[in-house]
């Protein structure tokens, strides 16, 4: 997470009281992922692994050493082969600061984007997690570990007898953005393009809403309508579910424009882009107020924004 969110107040989660479970998707197909996952509409770090005939790939690290080695631990409960790929879906501390507890090795792998970050602003990062998630969360020992193999397009790794595809569709919430296609299993892990199913909304922390919906709709097109997304703070979920984060990033960009163009300021556009009906999201001020009318304001008035 970057300093754009630096408006919350309190932990989105708390990282002390966070217990991994797997369940098998297909045969060899995890998704890892918190025990209250099916009881809240945005939760702690989703995860993964896939089992080839020789070796394991790893989805996420996880935000500190603790649940890295919970991590760690639902692999080896169903096999002890190789952790030989780990791979990060962003730079988000949450997504990539257990990277450090993984075997030597494990061959990590990143977007370019995100190997710059964490080579040349992990320490900021660092501290500004401990703000956001607390002290004594296990972050201040997390120590950075950067990419081996950067992915800026897309890669298969062969993990035997099964392949991995791992992708860039574009930006989404970073630069860095990657995502991993188990093509046999028809699963996706997404990390935080998508933090949850309805009613949950994009967190746009680094702006460009216009190229997360390009994005968005890349990944929708890609995908087969019974595939199962791993989305990066929720429930699994279909291709079709998609569509509620793309309608909402729609209307907010619509509204903005108007906004813009009737020459209110970020005050005014607060209000008159209230768009309550998207409220029952737990987060809803917080993203919607704090973070994405905001991002959008700025944006839209850049001079790649479309309206300068």
């Amino acid at each position: 997470m970057t300093q754009d969110g630096e408006q919350e107040a309190t932990p989105p989660w708390d990282a002390a009281r966070v217990n991994l479970t797997s369940n098998e998707l297909a045969p060899g197909v995890f998704a890892v992922m918190p025990d209250d996952v099916f009881e809240k509409d945005h939760v702690a770090t989703t995860a993964g692994f896939v089992i080839g005939e020789r070796s394991v790939l790893v989805v996420e690290s996880m935000l500190n050493g603790d649940l890295a080695a919970q991590l760690i631990g639902l692999v080896r409960q169903v096999t002890s082969k190789p952790i030989r790929f780990l791979v990060n879906t962003s730079y988000h501390g949450d997504h990539a600061y257990g990277n450090y507890l993984f075997p030597d090795s494990t061959v990590v792998i990143q977007h370019p984007a995100t190997k710059r970050y964490m080579e040349g602003s992990f320490e900021d990062d660092r501290r500004f997690m401990i703000s956001l998630m607390g002290k004594g969360k296990g972050i201040e020992r997390v120590q950075a570990r950067a990419a081996d193999i950067t992915v800026p397009d897309m890669i298969s790794v062969d993990l035997g007898s099964r392949i991995v595809e791992v992708r860039h569709f574009g930006f989404a919430q970073t630069p860095g953005d990657l995502v991993i296609w188990a093509p046999d299993a028809k699963v996706l892990w997404v990390g935080n393009m998508i933090q949850a199913p309805s009613p949950a909304l994009p967190w746009l922390l680094e702006g460009r809403h216009k190229e997360t919906i390009t994005t968005l709709a890349r990944v929708r097109d890609f995908l087969p309508e019974d595939a199962t997304i791993i989305p990066g703070h929720g429930r699994p979920m279909r291709p079709a579910d998609i569509e509620f984060p793309l309608r909402y990033l729609r209307e907010l960009d619509s509204a903005v424009r108007t906004a813009i163009a009737e020459g209110r300021s970020i005050e005014a556009t607060l209000e008159a882009v209230a768009m309550a009906h998207y409220g029952e999201y737990s987060l809803f001020d917080w993203a919607h107020n704090s973070v994405n009318v905001p991002a959008a304001f700025r944006h839209l008035q850049e001079p790649d924004g479309g309206l300068a």
